[in-house]
């Protein structure tokens, strides 16, 4: 295996990379893993949440649609 160099470009990617998985920790850590939009969810999460509902109700017309 080759050791990594680390010159001016790999240095870049690797801050890019650092502060993107920094941004989305930070956003999972305020929403939890609801994917709602803005002022739809709750404080609790998903809990009241129309796009979990809908998730649920695709899950099942699928499901249905299988048999």
């Amino acid at each position: 295996m080759q050791p990594m160099m680390w010159n001016f470009s790999t240095i870049v990617i690797s801050l890019a990379i650092i502060a993107l998985t920094v941004l989305a920790v930070r956003r999972m850590a305020k929403r939890g893993l609801c994917d709602c939009h803005d002022g739809e969810c709750s404080s609790g999460g998903c809990t009241g949440c129309g796009a979990v509902d809908k998730m649920v109700a695709d899950m099942e017309r699928a499901a249905r649609a299988q048999r």
